[in-house]
């Protein structure tokens, strides 16, 4: 067309060029309309996400305090468990004390018993001893005699 006329030469190629900027339009305008869809969705996304994450970290606090709560509930059961593991020894050492005592009764009643014919003689076992510790303690002959 150039060799024939240049207004019809820039004609032309207007019309090319116009047909094309339409094809690059039908083809790239339902892709910018998928961007905007796209960074809308992204938005309302975030949105939902900032507010799970707020929701997350409360439920997380939450949880947080109620397992303090339960392990200081448990360590509690455990001190408990504890103490009365102890007071069960303590009271199965208190009862064969007992049991071991209750059996010594007899044996000291028969010793109050032998101690009381004891003390009867026991003026004369003194005087007895006496008397051997004197005659082998320091003393010679001539004063023992």
């Amino acid at each position: 067309m150039k060799s024939k006329s240049e207004a019809a030469a820039g004609v032309t190629n207007w019309l090319i060029n116009i047909n094309l900027y339409y094809d690059v339009v039908v083809n790239t305008e339902p892709k910018r309309q998928a961007v905007e869809k796209a960074k809308v969705d992204l938005a309302a996304a975030n949105e939902i996400k900032e507010t799970m994450e707020a929701l997350v970290a409360e439920l997380q606090a939450k949880l947080d305090v109620l397992m303090k709560t339960y392990q200081e509930a448990m360590d509690m059961k455990q001190a408990a468990e504890d103490e009365a593991a102890r007071c069960e020894r303590r009271l199965s050492l208190a009862n064969r004390l007992v049991s071991a005592l209750g059996s010594e009764k007899g044996r000291w009643g028969d010793a109050i018993i032998r101690f009381t014919e004891e003390m009867q003689v026991v003026h004369g076992d003194v005087l007895l001893a006496s008397s051997f510790v004197s005659y082998v303690g320091p003393f010679n002959k001539s004063y023992r005699d």
